[in-house]
């Protein structure tokens, strides 16, 4: 893959994007919420992931094979952080311990998070919900999301404008 092991520079978020459709692909998920379990059996090599207390830290991945997520967070910050983490792994990004904000600067860190999101709530996906779901409570747990995840990836597509409730 082109750009995979040089500077995010290279990166596109379109390619992003297309890669973490892909992983779904692959996983045979097609419908919300998509199991990690499934995206992580369908990657070559094998991804080994496991919790511990970090601390401050969300997680961190080490080389192109293990996935360390914060064991004392919430289940939709754990799913998060592991998305977040493949992200980085497939991207070829160097490893390295990380707290995970939406609004960064780091263009890695932009790139896995766009990958994570994609992931978690793919648009296609998303565009059929939004038709039937209008409260972003609802979105989030349909998709074992945070409510501050969904609602960055709603503003992000654009598809807030559909949301009825904020709530």
């Amino acid at each position: 893959m082109k750009g995979t092991n040089n500077s995010s520079n290279t990166i596109s978020f379109g390619f992003v994007k297309q890669l973490a459709r892909a992983k779904i692909k692959n996983s045979s998920t097609t419908n919300a919420p998509i199991r990690l379990n499934n995206i992580i059996k369908s990657i070559t090599p094998k991804i080994f992931v496991k919790g511990e207390d970090l601390g401050q830290a969300d997680g961190y991945s080490i080389n192109i094979n293990v996935i360390c997520y914060n064991s004392k967070h919430s289940e939709e910050k754990i799913r998060f952080t592991i998305a977040h983490e493949i992200g980085h792994i497939l991207l070829g990004h160097n490893s390295g311990s990380r707290i995970i904000n939406f609004y960064t600067k780091d263009p890695n860190e932009q790139l896995a998070n766009a990958f994570a999101a994609e992931l978690l709530a793919p648009l296609g996906l998303l565009k059929k919900e939004s038709l039937f779901i209008t409260s972003l409570s609802e979105l989030a747990k349909k998709y074992w999301v945070s409510k501050d995840m969904m609602m960055w990836r709603l503003k992000d597509t654009k598809l807030d404008i559909k949301l009825g409730s904020w709530n």
